[in-house]
């Protein structure tokens, strides 16, 4: 008995080392999607320059904010403190407004990243499911949400060279604006 159970694993041990993993459950790491596809690339470029044209936008406000504040700084003395206090009220307002306006941009431009990257998820779903389908499986997980797996189930690299060659890196692709 000992023997034939040695036989049975001696003949069917090595199958299992050169047969083609057939699994149901496949993983994908998605954030690297975004992050290196030609169309997320460009997602997260042209989010980076929306942003970098807003600090500039804030930096050069603020200077003229700074500006303004030293001018009304020195023309305190000269001032009543009625006229003073209504120049002063006037600038406030006019901070508090600037303020709100830039946090209102800020605000549009996290909605416009996050539709975008909603879009970009939305059209990449299907290939992602065609590419379970073709490897046999029928479980695709995020690997943020698994612990362990073996990297044989990884299918990220495959799906980022099937959306670059998909889709490429055009945006209206997309239908991104």
């Amino acid at each position: 008995m000992f023997r034939l159970l040695i036989l049975i694993f001696v003949f069917t041990f090595p199958l299992s080392l050169f047969s083609e993993v057939k699994t149901a459950v496949y993983t994908i790491d998605m954030s690297k999607l975004i992050k290196q596809t030609k169309i997320g690339k460009k997602i997260i470029l042209e989010d980076n320059i929306s942003r970098q044209k807003l600090q500039s936008e804030n930096e050069k406000l603020e200077a003229e904010l700074l500006l303004e504040e030293k001018e009304l700084s020195e023309i305190r003395g000269t001032l009543t403190a009625d006229e003073f206090r209504l120049k002063a009220q006037e600038f406030d307002k006019k901070v508090t407004i600037i303020r709100t306006e830039q946090g209102q941009k800020e605000q549009d431009l996290i909605v416009e990243n996050r539709k975008n990257e909603s879009e970009f998820f939305k059209k990449i779903y299907p290939l992602l499911y065609g590419l379970l389908l073709e490897r046999g499986g029928s479980i695709l997980i995020d690997q943020s949400n698994a612990v362990l797996w073996d990297s044989s189930v990884d299918l990220t690299i495959d799906a980022i060279n099937l959306i670059d060659r998909v889709l490429g890196d055009d945006l209206m692709e997309l239908k991104i604006q």
